[in-house]
């Protein structure tokens, strides 16, 4: 009979076996433990004075997205530059002109003057808007710039119109000119004639 032997039967020290045993127990425990804590498996870093820092979990869930193919509306958008973009070339303040008669006495004419399909409808749009009533619309030969063209005695309705639609001026309307021929058209006994440029 032998005295106290290190080794097991087989060839291998007597403490392995337990020590084996306790390894594979905490390997076992701590992967267990991971998945069942319940956080999401955001990572854990190092504790700073008294707070402990953690980063959460990563979202990957994404937006539906909208298959109906109905148009995104992009109106008031605003690009990286920080301005807001608008493709109407007026700048409408509201401001009443001394002297001008109210915005829906002024009988209104607005011509499209520029390559800009559907300006005039929707400067047009916008005059109605703010009070001008039945507002005529229609084409011009093209210009650079917009004007506010009006019959003798409507000098303050044209200018009304300026502040209100962004004409950079106001010119006396000539009578039998091509301007008041188209402008007619679209609006009978027009007091003003706001033709778009640009």
């Amino acid at each position: 009979m032998a005295g106290n032997n290190s080794s097991r039967g087989d060839g291998g020290p007597a403490w392995a076996r337990p020590v084996l045993l306790a390894v594979s127990c905490i390997v076992i425990g701590f992967v267990v433990g991971w998945f069942a804590r319940g956080d999401g498996g955001g990572v854990v870093l190092p504790t700073v004075g008294n707070a402990v820092a953690t980063t959460a979990p990563m979202d990957t869930t994404t937006a539906p997205v909208d298959t109906s193919g109905a148009p995104t509306d992009t109106t008031g958008l605003t690009d990286t530059t920080g301005t807001t973009d608008t493709t109407s070339t007026t700048d409408t303040t509201g401001a009443t002109v001394a002297g001008a008669p109210a915005r829906g006495q002024i009988r209104l004419g607005v011509l499209n003057g520029t390559q800009t399909a559907g300006l005039a409808a929707k400067t047009q749009a916008q005059a109605e808007s703010l009070g001008y009533v039945n507002v005529g619309k229609g084409n011009a030969s093209t210009q650079a710039t917009t004007i506010a063209y009006y019959r003798t005695g409507q000098n303050a309705a044209a200018q009304q119109v300026g502040a209100d639609l962004g004409a950079q001026s106001e010119k006396p309307l000539v009578a039998g000119g091509t301007i008041e021929s188209a402008a007619v058209t679209v609006q009978p006994d027009v007091d003003v004639v706001l033709v778009l440029g640009g």
